[in-house]
């Protein structure tokens, strides 16, 4: 099965590895790696597997003992780290050449990137305010709400606040250039 996994680690050299060693023992195969967020001397990874299902718990067994590694998240995968950039670039085109929706583009695009279980579009009051599972993005009238299994980073907050001014401004641009 694809599996994603989060894993906080120490920031210096070999740790990394260690995770790589640990995949490798249980028979597990790394897809793509992607380096969420570093500071404070700790790593944010996501890490995308290929990994028979029974073979999960033996590989948490084993990340779980090494020094320093914290699993935040494992689970089935939705969507390769490498391919963001794809998506990215299909997303934003859609949005300009006009091939999407407003709202379904942006709740495709967004969620996607983030690899959301969900991302729908609710009414200012409706956004919950607290909830670290959940990140509510203004987009004018509504705010695109999304959701998944473990939380947001600050750093992906952050970056999901400035694609989503980008691809509001890119919606603007095509209602401009193409008024009804």
């Amino acid at each position: 099965m694809e599996l994603m996994l989060r894993c906080a680690l120490p920031d210096r050299p070999g740790e990394l590895a260690k995770i790589a060693n640990a995949i490798s023992a249980v028979g597990g195969d790394i897809q793509a790696v992607d380096v969420v967020e570093h500071s404070g001397g700790r790593a944010l990874d996501d890490l995308e597997l290929l990994l028979d299902a029974d073979r999960i718990p033996a590989l948490l067994q084993r990340l779980g003992s090494l020094e320093g590694v914290q699993v935040v998240h494992a689970g089935p995968s939705r969507g390769r780290p490498g391919d963001a950039v794809t998506r990215l670039s299909i997303g934003i085109e859609a949005l300009l050449d006009g091939s999407s929706e407003a709202r379904r583009g942006l709740s495709t695009l967004i969620g996607g990137l983030l690899r959301a279980r969900s991302a729908e579009f609710v009414k200012h009051g409706d956004a919950p305010r607290h909830d670290q599972r959940e990140l509510a993005l203004d987009a004018g009238d509504e705010v695109l709400l999304i959701q998944r299994d473990y939380r947001f980073t600050a750093t992906e907050r952050d970056r999901a606040q400035a694609l989503m001014r980008l691809a509001l401004r890119a919606i603007d641009a095509v209602s401009a250039a193409n008024p009804a």
